[in-house]
């Protein structure tokens, strides 16, 4: 049974605003709908009860509301019975009267009330029924969303200090300096302005005034948001940044057929967020058909391409999605499909400087023959195709225990003009990340979690990722607490696996909550070959393949070092804590510390290289320690 207030009921004929005195004791001057009551009110249309109060908040039944319904009618037409009415009663009135006897008509009828009454007195509502018809749950979800606001100012306010400390930090002038940018306040102000321009579309756009930086390893973002000791005086280079993360248009019930559509910059989610967990651009379609949610998108891109194509500039590339999602029972299944294919190119292939490409473009037309191509092989075309599925929901019956379970597969092929006498190797990469997890809640203070994310040699990771969303109740990725303090998993793991440990204790009726985390990550292949690491490895043709690997594969070359780490090792572990404070209903104080310590080689030990720790920054590779402390409000 739907259950609605009357107060809603009374908003729902709103036309004009009568000025006049209070009429019920118990409606503000102050409440949102004031003026709407007090019309109606004046106007004789709606009474209240006898002691003089309203009791809006109070809930009633579809008969009740039916009730109120025919007193209403009663009155209105007893107004234009009389004369008096005339310039009372408008034609809005008149049309939402009339939506709500069809409404409910059925129980109107018990009440022996004519609901044609009105058309046949006046003769001036002659627009559709069914246009005017709304569901009561849309009205109050329309309600709730600020509905009756036109244009509504929102924002939120983040201030993060963090203190991280390399195990090299000191080492000024030697190759293995640490970070120099270990302690950092920054701020983030945000502004988001919601345009209601009817019940079924809304605009929405935020504006960063200044945006927090990035959490880099080690610290390169010369440009904004640094540290300035030194650099003429503090605060010379923090900057506002200007930028916008959410621009878009949401249209309800657009065509016939149904369905939602969001055109411009949203941030999106799927699944287990393997795949897809960022802010984009995109015009994306929704429709629930039957018990099955679809989502059809198309994602903007502006890439460069994966290998050969990195310098001939910023290329738009669309990329296809299709979302699936339903219920059994009481497990929540998925699946989603993503596909992106880069218009014909051609490109040159020469310059390999130490395994990095940099490429130069080569010109269409008769450069193409069979020398040029034998001299310079040509990318023709690459393409990515994408799967994410999996589940969640409860294990037994007992209410306590819960999982987690999806896998991605990640598919990427090139295409490379080659002659028979000098065939290139065509990349072709046809990965598995997957992600597992049991919980445990005790539904009272305690609630613990094991998982295991792991990412094979051919995966070629994430779409888009953006793993610090934790501060505004974003979802908690896999990646999230071994992120913290580096850019090393920006787009999710490759060849690696994660065995992460957690334990949450949320105290009853308080504002305190604690939670701890350990993360063993740790290399799947020591020695991959798949057709990538041969091309970072310089090694473009067969030939050149089968001559180096016995030399180079496994000799602290690509091929042992095809990890996040870029060590000979990819082992690590991390240990996070992190306490949350609620200061206020609409603010939060967070404290937590990051431990990330390598525990594999950088280096391997070879005839003329001697074995050498991870961690100490030979690739990159640092141990740190991370304070970090940040409070962040909604207003």
């Amino acid at each position: 049974m739907k259950r609605i207030s009357i107060l809603l009921v009374a908003v729902m004929v709103l036309s004009t605003v009568v000025a006049t005195a209070n009429p019920f004791s118990d409606v503000p001057f102050s409440h949102w709908a004031y003026d709407a009551v007090n019309k109606l009110a004046a106007k004789g249309i709606l009474q209240g009860y006898p002691d003089g109060t309203f009791k809006g908040k109070q809930t009633v039944t579809r008969y009740a509301l039916a009730m109120v319904t025919a007193k209403m009618v009663a009155n209105v037409e007893q107004m234009l019975e009389s004369g008096i009415g005339t310039n009372l009663v408008t034609k809005s009135d008149l049309q939402t009267l009339e939506k709500l006897t069809v409404e409910f008509a059925d129980e109107l009828a018990l009440l022996g009330v004519k609901v044609t009454a009105l058309e046949d007195d006046m003769q001036v509502v002659k627009e559709d029924v069914s246009m005017l018809k709304r569901d009561v749950d849309g009205i109050k979800d329309y309600m709730a969303k600020g509905g009756m606001e036109k244009v509504k100012l929102s924002g939120d306010m983040l201030v993060r200090h963090t203190n991280l400390v390399h195990r090299n930090d000191g080492l000024v002038g030697t190759p293995w300096v640490g970070n120099n940018d270990n302690a950092r306040t920054e701020s983030q102000l945000r502004f988001k302005f919601k345009a209601n321009i009817d019940e079924n579309i809304h605009a929405v756009a935020r504006w960063h005034v200044f945006t927090k930086a990035a959490d880099l390893n080690p610290a390169q973002n010369p440009g904004a948001m640094q540290g300035a000791f030194g650099l003429n005086g503090i605060g010379i280079n923090t900057v506002t940044d200007n930028t916008v993360d959410l621009a878009y248009l949401h249209v309800k019930d657009m065509f016939r057929f149904g369905g939602d559509f969001t055109f411009g910059r949203n941030f999106y989610t799927h699944g287990h967020a393997l795949l897809l967990n960022d802010y984009v651009d995109a015009i994306r379609f929704y429709k629930r058909s039957g018990d099955v949610d679809i989502v059809f998108q198309v994602i903007y891109d502006r890439l460069q391409g994966k290998v050969y194509d990195r310098a001939a500039g910023v290329d738009f590339r669309n990329v296809w999605n299709l979302n699936l999602g339903t219920k059994y029972r009481d497990h929540d299944l998925y699946l989603g499909i993503y596909a992106q294919e880069d218009p014909v190119v051609a490109l040159n292939m020469t310059n390999n400087i130490g395994g990095i490409v940099n490429f130069s473009g080569l010109a269409l037309g008769n450069t193409n023959t069979v020398a040029a191509i034998a001299a310079n092989p040509q990318q023709t075309d690459d393409g990515r195709w994408d799967v994410e599925f999996g589940s969640k929901g409860p294990i037994g019956n007992n209410g306590h225990w819960d999982y987690d379970l999806g896998f991605a597969y990640t598919g990427y092929e090139i295409d490379i003009l080659a002659n028979a006498a000098t065939p290139y190797i065509q990349p072709e990469m046809e990965g598995w990340m997957g992600h597992v997890a049991v919980k445990w809640d005790s539904k009272k203070e305690w609630a613990a979690k094991l998982a295991y994310t792991f990412a094979d040699d051919e995966s070629i990771g994430a779409l888009a990722l953006d793993n610090d969303q934790r501060y505004q109740d974003g979802i908690e990725t896999p990646y999230e607490d071994i992120s913290r303090g580096n850019n090393y998993f920006r787009n999710g793991l490759m060849n690696m696996g994660v065995l992460k440990l957690q334990a949450e204790f949320r105290p009853r009726n308080t504002k305190h909550y604690f939670r701890i985390a350990g993360d063993f990550i740790d290399e799947l292949d020591d020695n991959v070959s798949n057709d990538l690491a041969k091309y970072a490895n310089g090694e473009t043709t067969a030939a050149a393949y089968a001559a180096a690997t016995a030399v180079t594969k496994g000799a602290n070359s690509a091929y042992d070092r095809w990890n996040n780490f870029m060590t000979a090792e990819g082992e690590a572990t991390v240990f996070t804590f992190e306490y949350r404070y609620q200061l206020a209903e609409n603010t939060r104080i967070r404290v937590g510390y990051t431990n990330f310590e390598m525990t594999g080689d950088a280096q391997k030990l070879t005839a003329t290289q001697r074995k050498v720790a991870a961690g100490g920054g030979l690739f990159g590779d640092y141990d740190y320690n991370m304070l970090w402390t940040e409070i962040y409000s909604q207003f």
